[in-house]
């Protein structure tokens, strides 16, 4: 998992002579605070509005949230232009960093894959419960009243719209809930932060991961005026954007002629007999974004995303041809994901396990322990807050329903996930990372099914969807990358660690507005991410209860096969250098998100194979101002299609999603 050939990221920082200077630890600055806190209510507007409203693009279903980037181009250029006038005035390269890490950290609140599931479903139930679906008798009297929204009032303006989450009666019903799930969310966030500390010092300083997914950033807030001086940049940036521009005209008026990028080729309509029928959506697509921001990955995952997709492909034509029907759901590939999402969670823990015996010699007081004086916080009180946490976890598990066991293990799975997570992105970044449906409930009611979990665990499985149906915008790897930033840019570990804790309830009590303020005015019915999201959760739980199942062994053995599959690639990469099989590519490779991306990460892999093998080091850094442009011209025009979209209140073009 450490080694990397040709270390492209570290290349990088040729482009910005900022990064090599030597200079002294600094403080986060007021005034970045300030503007990111000003920021981040219209940020969580703009996502909600586009993803949940309009489903006009997705910028949270992406790791590198194009949102908020576009907002660190748009205050770099601002900044080049004050800098010619007030000097003093102008930003330094740290401040619009630290900006971008606090507006990411909020976004992961109100994003895709979080309150736009937990409001809608908080009163779904209640809603939608009805003699049909006998919800009252099977679902209902397993749900806490203070969990969820029972006024009816609530309900019904928060699913149809044409309401205010500012009238009185409406606001107060939703009080109980909202403080309830949001300091659980306080919570959680905590304990990520306290476990991100004791990984900090080897991933930034011992081990320097390359941290792909915020290189865009950094050349735009350290190298933007060498950037605009490039042609390549323009060239890329043109093409893109005038792709988006004339597709996003084809969406408001069809005569216009349209560019095809999306589904250009569905591979699946071309395989109609057996067994190559079983391979389903197979999409040839081309995401200029996606090929911008993957130039930056390493070699060796880029090959091993698109290979262990077709991999996932030809085990399911292998099961058809050798007649393996028994098995519902065989492969099984995201079980098998998520094998591998546990295995880089447990090759991760054993990297770090001499730093780890030194953390804990030093929580313990004894002797050979680590200096942990220019850490966020002192390893004793990150240990002791993470206790704190996982007990409140545990303990709010147990207050809606589920069991100490069943709880403890839940949370266990979950930061589990939450390592591997963190850590995909620090050494690897792709650029979308998901797992759906895969979440510590399902891997748990697979593992000894509906009856032995029981009502009450089902029940509260069932409230914790909205933070497990995907992974996509995961929090754990936002405030790790926030750690990096600090780290490169000479900013004080403790500072923007409270920097981090302003994001974190700034953009909770952000995104609860946001997401109340625009549900109540165009409700969440009949919108795909609102209404078809929240109603998984309580669909699931009402089969689970009505139609107890036995364990799915079939699915638990798929994931200790892709957990061992996983370790046995990480075990050669160690022992053979020219092993380009990555346990990373395996684990994300069955995701929906790269059923959407394998193409592009292919011709990401071709192009940058061809560029370094025959140009070296020196023409990958010439071309670095060609992929990102071609990420920055899609993200500018997309992003005006989203605020378009919003302010007009329409359906408009989305590039991503």
């Amino acid at each position: 998992m450490e080694q990397e050939k040709s270390k492209p990221s570290q290349s990088l920082q040729s482009v910005s002579p900022l990064l090599k200077e030597q200079r002294p630890f600094q403080f986060v600055t007021l005034r970045s605070i300030c503007i990111s806190c000003a920021l981040m209510p219209v940020l969580a507007l703009w996502v909600v509005e586009a993803e949940l409203i309009w489903y006009s693009g997705h910028s949270t279903a992406i790791s590198l949230f194009y949102h908020v980037t576009i907002v660190i181009f748009l205050l770099g250029l601002l900044n080049l232009l004050i800098k010619k006038k007030k000097p003093g005035w102008a930003l330094t390269p740290p401040e619009l960093l630290t900006i971008y890490m606090m507006l990411s950290i909020a976004a992961t609140f109100c994003s895709h894959d979080m309150m736009q599931i937990m409001i809608p479903m908080l009163t779904f139930p209640a809603y939608n419960a009805n003699p049909q679906n006998r919800w009252d008798e099977i679902v209902m009297p397993f749900l806490k009243d203070w969990a969820i929204v029972i006024d009816r009032e609530a309900i019904v303006g928060c699913a149809t719209g044409n309401a205010t989450i500012y009238k009185l009666s409406i606001f107060l019903a939703w009080v109980k809930p909202l403080l309830f799930w949001g300091f659980f969310l306080f919570v959680l966030t905590m304990a990520l932060l306290f476990l991100n500390v004791f990984f900090r010092y080897p991933w930034t300083e011992r081990e320097r991961l390359s941290f792909p997914v915020i290189q865009i950033p950094i050349l735009l807030s350290t190298a933007l005026s060498s950037l605009l001086k490039s042609k390549l940049f323009w060239l890329a940036f043109i093409i893109t954007a005038l792709i988006d521009i004339i597709n996003g005209l084809n969406f408001l008026y069809p005569a216009v002629p349209s560019i095809p990028i999306i589904d250009i080729f569905l591979l699946g309509d071309y395989f109609i007999d057996r067994p190559w029928n079983v391979i389903g959506f197979v999409t040839i697509s081309l995401y200029p974004f996606c090929i911008g921001l993957a130039y930056f990955l390493p070699t060796d995952l880029l090959f091993s995303c698109w290979f262990f997709y077709i991999f996932y492909k030809l085990q399911m034509v292998l099961g058809s041809a050798l007649g393996v029907t028994e098995l519902p759901g065989f492969p099984f590939p995201v079980e098998q994901g998520a094998g591998g999402y546990f295995a880089v969670a447990f090759l991760t823990l054993w990297l770090a396990r001499k730093h780890l015996r030194a953390v804990f010699r030093t929580i313990l007081g004894r002797p050979s322990g680590i200096d942990d004086s220019m850490e966020p916080m002192k390893y004793r009180t990150a240990f002791i807050g993470f206790l704190v946490c996982m007990a409140i976890l545990v303990f709010c598990g147990i207050k809606l329903g589920g069991t100490l066991a069943m709880m403890f293990l839940f949370f266990v799975i979950f930061f589990l996930y939450s390592v591997a997570i963190a850590r995909i992105r620090a050494e690897l970044g792709p650029p979308a990372h998901d797992l759906h449906f895969m979440g510590p409930d399902m891997v748990l009611h697979n593992a000894i099914g509906t009856k032995a979990a029981g009502e009450g665990n089902i029940a509260a499985f069932s409230l914790f969807f909205w933070f497990n149906r995907a992974y996509r915008a995961h929090f754990s790897a936002h405030s790790m990358e926030g750690f990096k930033l600090a780290q490169q840019n000479k900013i004080l570990s403790k500072s923007i660690m409270k920097a981090m804790l302003i994001a974190i309830v700034i953009g909770i009590l952000c995104g609860f507005w946001a997401m109340l303020h625009a549900i109540y005015i165009h409700g969440y019915s009949g919108k795909p991410a609102g209404d078809a999201f929240s109603q998984e959760a309580w669909n699931r739980m009402a089969s689970w209860l009505s139609t107890p199942q036995k364990p799915n062994y079939g699915a638990t053995s798929a994931i200790g096969f892709g957990f061992i599959f996983s370790l046995i690639l990480g075990f050669l990469r160690t022992k053979f250098t020219w092993w380009a099989w990555h346990p990373v590519g395996y684990a994300i490779s069955s995701s929906w998100s790269m059923d959407q991306l394998w193409f592009c990460l292919f011709l990401a892999w071709l192009a940058k194979g061809i560029i370094t093998r025959y140009g070296g080091a020196p023409a990958y850094r010439k071309s670095l101002p060609l992929f990102v442009g071609l990420a920055m011209g899609e993200f500018v025009i997309g992003s005006f299609w989203n605020i378009y979209g919003a302010i007009t209140s329409t359906p408009v073009y989305k590039f991503w999603g």
